[in-house]
């Protein structure tokens, strides 16, 4: 059955605030009959213990006049113990806090914020007076705290069926914590996304007796970073936590904790590299593109684009907050290359284009220079550059349609521009070799120059390349706001 989240607020004086229900605890037991407890209220931050004396204390050894480690809260189901936290309505610790009327004496106690589900506890305080030990305890005090964690329908099973029959993005998977121990325990959880979020689903790895397989154990939100999301997290005893913040590297899912918490380090455990699953074919997927006309024509690989029902270009001029739809105009299976042309009522130009295509084979040993957009979930939104030299004139097996490059390129780099030291397009960047490093394809720009051929309205090409003499630095500068973000639904 579902738990959906519930938090009850309970409220006397002025300490909470205006909405209020009131808890009566039962007490199976205590060693301090002139003390009644009141009511406890449980707030999302702190838990608030109302205590009456019923009688003076003149003959009675004073509690809380001192602040005491002594004083604290027990679940009776886990063990685990609260310290007291502080004294009366907002004052001091240690001081007393207390209103007489006639014989009636009141205390608040601050306890740190009750785990859900914790629903039966001890409360304890000892005092020592002229060696005496003193004191007053509560054994099997019922509140209404539920469990408020909530509930999927997920177990890694129906999780893996799932991923095999819909796909998976590059982030979802099965992780586990490296880093378990006295700290950390050794979770084994399951990322899965749900619309714009992404849910962590618990599969193993707690003994506390809190946690069930599919409980949620965070929700992730995305933040202005593709890389960061900020967490809810709910922790080992199920109290939530807002400090922290989730990154993501290849295989890796990093925890950063703002509360002086140690970072904690989650390795991908699924799927592995012969599991049975693909890219989702729900989410989106993404590549590069590059400006061929300052009309809108946008140049990249058949394989980004290939089986789009939506194509949307971010990065024109510079802005990626602006998303334009684009529309396929060619293709070129055979050497992996496309146009598309920005379909968009908003749209108006690219701008004065400031390189050109050089259609010439270029020599082994030359330099060149790759921009793009590689793993974006992970490495942000910001054009990536990778440089190095043509390696051979033909691709692999000996293809003749691209050169072997030893730039080094990843998921999402396909259908970029590759730069020679003079800032014109040699090639656009299409594979990489799996089983060698720093092995990777380029087609050759004069099949590109060739399919334009073949175009019903030729587009307009740059004709004048305006930073030929700068350095690569500032040729980057100048180029990066006509290297664009493709993304495929």
């Amino acid at each position: 059955m579902k738990r959906t989240l519930f938090i009850v607020f309970l409220v006397f004086g002025t300490i909470i605030g205006n909405t209020q229900t009131t808890y009566f605890p039962s007490v199976s037991k205590t060693n301090a009959p002139q003390i009644s407890i009141d009511s406890i209220t449980i707030t999302n931050s702190q838990t608030f213990i109302y205590l009456s004396f019923t009688e003076e204390r003149s003959n009675l050894i004073m509690p809380w006049v001192t602040f005491s480690p002594f004083t604290y809260i027990t679940d009776r189901t886990t063990g685990i113990s609260y310290e007291i936290e502080g004294l009366g309505n907002g004052q001091n610790l240690g001081t007393q806090y207390r209103t007489k009327r006639k014989s009636k004496y009141n205390f608040i106690l601050i306890f740190p914020q009750l785990p859900p589900g914790t629903e039966s506890i001890d409360i304890v305080e000892y005092v020592i007076s002229g060696g005496v030990r003193g004191g007053f305890e509560w054994e099997g005090i019922s509140i209404n705290n539920p469990d408020n964690t909530l509930l999927s329908m997920w177990n890694e099973e129906s999780i893996k069926t799932n991923w095999k029959k819909n796909g998976l993005d590059v982030i979802e998977g099965i992780y586990e914590n490296t880093n378990s121990g006295k700290i950390d325990n050794k979770y084994r959880l399951a990322l899965i996304r749900k619309g714009e979020t992404y849910e962590i689903v618990y599969l193993g790895g707690n003994d506390n007796g809190k946690w069930e397989i599919g409980d949620i154990k965070a929700i992730l939100n995305k933040t202005a970073s593709p890389n960061i999301y900020k967490v809810k997290w709910y922790m080992a005893d199920k109290r939530v936590s807002e400090d922290l913040y989730i990154t993501f590297d290849t295989g890796l899912m990093k925890i950063i904790w703002t509360d002086g918490h140690p970072e904690s380090l989650y390795i991908k455990l699924y799927p592995t590299s012969t599991s049975n699953t693909s890219n989702s074919t729900n989410g989106k997927t993404s590549g590069t593109g590059f400006a061929i006309s300052t009309n809108g024509y946008i140049a990249t690989n058949y394989h980004v684009v290939k089986d789009a029902n939506k194509i949307s270009v971010r990065g024109i001029k510079g802005d990626f907050s602006k998303v334009y739809t684009a529309k396929v105009v060619i293709e070129d299976k055979n050497n992996d290359l496309a146009i598309i042309k920005i379909d968009d009522i908003n749209f108006t130009d690219l701008g004065n284009i400031p390189y050109t295509i050089n259609n010439n084979v270029i020599d082994v040993g030359n330099s060149v220079y790759a921009l793009g957009y590689p793993l974006r979930a992970t490495m942000g939104d910001e054009v990536k550059l990778t440089n190095g030299i043509i390696s051979s004139r033909t691709g692999f097996q000996g293809d003749i349609t691209t050169y072997q490059i030893s730039i080094p390129l990843q998921p999402g780099n396909s259908g970029g521009p590759l730069f020679n030291s003079n800032g014109d397009i040699v090639g656009i960047v299409n594979a990489k070799h799996l089983e060698a490093e720093n092995a990777s394809y380029a087609v050759k720009a004069n099949y590109l120059t060739n399919l334009f051929q073949v175009m019903n309205s030729q587009p307009e090409l740059p004709n004048k390349n305006t930073i030929s003499t700068k350095r690569l630095s500032e040729q980057v500068k100048f180029v990066k706001e006509y290297i664009y973000i493709l993304e495929i639904n």
